[in-house]
């Protein structure tokens, strides 16, 4: 009796496991066989770069909690901070979005949000941000010091350079001295300050060695210059130097970067005679006066990053602004369906920002303001959906995409800028390559020399327009009718902000 009892149970056991290997096999993939969600993530990308994104950063995650994980792509912030206030009132299963620090008070503000701070247990909260850059760390904090966002990653922009060119203005800018001298004698009324050399470094330049550079540039045939572009023969000289210019986000925050690197502090947005802003627009009119800049970046339309990277792709541009994440694609190095990016890549350099110096000397013949690099870096963040169903869950997928591995390959699939710690102190180690080793150091440099986030004020009190109005005042007119000394800029600057109205400007 007892051995069939034995027999049966064996039997019902056997059967049992059968039936559980068949379940299993109905769907081996998962075999604890839970029923998959569906959740989304908002992003700022291209349909290309959602799509990158799902398939090469989600599968583990999703795999490891039964998630389909649908990206939602959206072409800017606004987008994502609208849909996050459509969150609110028609909760779509969002478990976290991607955010600029630009938006962070906004939605924070709103309650559009909720606080990762509230979300974990006491005990843990110290090593969310653990690991990750003081900079990019500092940004996810609101002003009660709480912790509502976790570093998704960062941006900032360099100076991108043909060593070519460098190299050639190094060897034969003195033939253009007497000309170079006799501008900048118009502006200052004394030339190039006492003792100046001409820096061979670009990583070492300010505003003098860029107008020298430019100068040269201007005035001679590029023998490191296509031949052709888009089919048609190329003038025999040509401005090599280009700037973000026109009615772009990016031209006003390089506007204003200008005032940054010439020693202008958020406290000080808003004032039309601080030196800074005065040494910035006096520069941009002796540039456009002699005709440095590129005609692109001159036109009415302007240039905005992606005009300016163009430029710098076709090697026209021997010395321009470029976002770190914009050079990996100019480069070329970045995308595996663009292998070849830029003819002659290895001859494109990346440095930090140039100082700032201001074009009026002491008696001694020195440069009276003299400052250092600055350049804007933006912080992007990950946040929880106020209305989220799952917030924990989207704190855990935000802690996921911040690990070591991720970073690496969005770096060097995306141009994305790391903000951890370790690939800060290690690039040269975990970036095996040259370019993007330099590349990483100019960032990284750039952020300790010189670095601070984009001051809200700038577009909330209407400062943005009125500096750009100033510049237009300055660095739009006729050739023969641009001021170029310090008296005749201020004026010009004067009389533009007292003709300044917010309301018609953002009419037009």
């Amino acid at each position: 009796m007892f051995r069939q009892f034995v027999l049966r149970s064996m039997l019902l056991a056997g059967i049992a496991t059968n039936i559980a290997f068949l379940l299993i096999n109905l769907a081996p993939e998962r075999p604890h066989l839970r029923a998959r969600q569906r959740v989304k993530l908002l992003l700022r990308a291209t349909p290309q770069t959602a799509r990158w994104v799902r398939q090469n950063e989600l599968g583990e995650f999703g795999f490891a909690h039964d998630l389909d994980i649908e990206v939602v792509a959206l072409p800017s912030f606004e987008d994502v901070v609208a849909r996050l206030r459509k969150e609110v009132t028609e909760p779509s299963g969002v478990i976290l979005a991607a955010l600029d620090d630009e938006h962070a008070d906004e939605v924070r503000e709103e309650r559009l949000v909720r606080a990762v701070e509230d979300l974990v247990p006491p005990e843990e909260l110290e090593g969310l941000a653990k690991g990750i850059i003081p900079e990019a760390a500092a940004r996810a904090k609101g002003p009660d010091r709480k912790l509502w966002f976790l570093p998704k990653r960062a941006s900032i922009d360099v100076t991108a350079f043909l060593r070519p060119a460098v190299e050639d203005a190094y060897l034969h800018w003195q033939l253009d001295r007497p000309a170079i001298e006799a501008a900048l004698r118009e502006a200052n009324g004394r030339g190039l300050p006492k003792g100046y050399e001409f820096e061979k470094s670009p990583a070492q330049w300010d505003d003098y060695d860029v107008f020298v550079a430019g100068w040269y540039w201007a005035h001679h045939p590029a023998p490191w210059a296509k031949t052709r572009l888009n089919g048609d023969e190329l003038a025999g000289i040509h401005p090599r130097l280009a700037l973000r210019t026109g009615g772009s986000d990016e031209a006003v925050l390089d506007l204003v970067n200008g005032f940054y690197r010439h020693g202008l502090r958020d406290r000080d947005l808003g004032q039309v005679d601080h030196p800074a802003v005065l040494d910035t627009l006096q520069w941009a009119a002796l540039f456009h006066k002699h005709g440095l800049i590129a005609h692109e970046c001159e036109s009415a339309a302007g240039c905005d990053a992606d005009s300016v990277s163009g430029l710098v792709r076709s090697r026209r541009i021997a010395y321009a602004p470029i976002s770190q994440e914009d050079a990996l694609w100019v480069h070329g190095g970045a995308r595996k369906d663009d292998a070849w990016g830029m003819d002659a890549p290895s001859e494109l350099g990346f440095v930090i920002r140039p100082a700032g110096a201001s074009l009026e000397l002491k008696p001694d013949g020195t440069v009276l303001r003299q400052r250092a690099t600055h350049s804007f870096l933006a912080t992007y963040l990950w946040a929880i959906p106020a209305k989220g169903q799952q917030p924990k869950l989207g704190v855990q997928l935000a802690r996921f995409l911040t690990q070591r591995g991720l970073q690496q390959r969005e770096a060097e699939a995306l141009g994305m800028l790391p903000i951890r710690q370790d690939l800060r102190e290690q690039y040269p180690i975990y970036f095996r390559l040259d370019w993007m080793q330099h590349l990483l150091d100019a960032s990284y440099r750039q952020i300790y020399r010189g670095a601070s986030a984009v001051p809200s004020d700038l577009v909330d009190k209407d400062w943005d327009q009125l500096y750009t109005q100033l510049h237009d005042a300055v660095a739009r007119r006729p050739a023969a009718e641009t001021p170029v000394t310090l008296t005749a800029v201020r004026e010009a600057a004067k009389k533009a902000a007292a003709n300044f109205h917010p309301e018609l400007t953002r009419a037009n």
